[in-house]
């Protein structure tokens, strides 16, 4: 199932989006405040697009949640449901889960405790103009507890907020979601952020620089990079590239933010038109600097009061962006394992 949504605006979007294509690989900070607002932002035009369908995905969460309690999801329940098929079925599945099983303990999980959640077909979401976003899942009914993710994803992506990645543990609550949300963005060489969102706002998130920790990552565009990611209780452990990268804690209180430079000061302070200049500069740094500040404390506040432990919910693929240019999200290979 797959839901169009309308862009997103935020106006200090704006200002801290030029700060990041100004500061460089020193802004990761200002680069993670930039894309987890605007993931807020769009993911809350769910309730509209939804309503606008005459979608109910907490119904639809229900009902899987029902279907999970009473029908056997063990690994003897995958085996019997398989035992029924044909030969030339069973052939196929076979061939189909083979590379996947053997995937697995790469990240730490035994093939024998689980079973397949889904193999997505390829797919591509394509999002254009100013903070846009898009994910898509073939398999609504499927709802993970524990679980593995993983995907080859090809990027075409401009901007400090644009990226791909996975929704996680997701309610689909229409007025307020509840979720996580994992991003590869280009931003700064190549970081992966992670955000918690409650009652649909972010409340916390985590930024791991990628290329500092997985020597293979490719940052370029049409770069093709695999992103995994292992879910087990309140934990949360991020690959690309096969490489372990990052253990997230998903209730951890968001890091004070790196702020930008203060513009220079002119050398000759003589010099009328200079200076003007400097002190219009330094206005707008003293107005981005507080909105920075104000939106961290905003965010330590909502904290407090949140519940960011997520159990169950749905798992998508997901295209953001940020820029007023299209960002393409190729995503191949694709799966989802459920731990048991």
């Amino acid at each position: 199932m797959k839901w169009k949504l309308q862009p997103a605006t935020l106006l200090h979007l704006l200002v801290l989006g030029s700060l990041l294509s100004a500061c460089g690989s020193g802004s990761s900070n200002v680069a993670r405040e930039s894309t987890i607002e605007a993931i807020s932002a769009s993911v809350r035009a769910t309730a509209t697009a939804m309503a606008a369908a005459n979608l109910n995905p907490n119904a639809a969460l229900e009902t899987a949640q029902a279907d999970a309690t009473s029908q056997s999801q063990s690994v003897a329940a995958t085996q019997a449901a398989l035992g029924a098929l044909g030969a030339d079925a069973q052939t196929a599945t076979a061939a189909a889960y083979a590379p996947i099983l053997a995937e697995l303990p790469r990240y730490g999980v035994d093939p024998s405790a689980g079973r397949m959640g889904w193999i997505h077909p390829p797919v591509t979401l394509e999002v254009e103009g100013f903070m846009q976003y898009d994910y898509i899942n073939h398999f609504i009914a499927t709802v993970a507890g524990d679980f593995v993710v993983s995907g080859d994803i090809t990027w075409d992506a401009i901007g400090a907020a644009s990226g791909c990645g996975f929704v996680l543990r997701s309610d689909g609550k229409e007025a307020a979601l509840n979720q996580y949300l994992t991003i590869m963005t280009r931003v700064a060489s190549g970081h992966v952020l992670f955000a918690t969102m409650a009652e649909g706002e972010v409340v916390t998130g985590q930024d791991i620089y990628a290329q500092g920790q997985d020597p293979n990552f490719n940052w370029q565009n049409e770069a093709t990079n695999r992103l995994t990611v292992v879910g087990r209780g309140d934990r949360f452990w991020v690959y690309t590239n096969g490489n372990l990268i990052g253990e997230i804690d998903p209730s951890a209180p968001p890091l004070q933010p790196n702020l930008p430079p203060e513009p220079e000061k002119p050398v000759d302070t003589s010099n009328a038109e200079a200076m003007a200049n400097y002190l219009q500069q330094q206005a707008e740094y003293e107005i981005v600097v507080e909105q920075i500040n104000a939106d961290f404390r905003a965010r330590r506040r909502a904290l407090q009061n949140a519940d960011t432990t997520f159990e169950r919910g749905f798992i998508a693929l997901v295209a953001l962006s940020q820029s007023g240019r299209k960002t393409v999200c190729k995503f191949d290979n694709a799966w989802l394992w459920l731990i048991e």
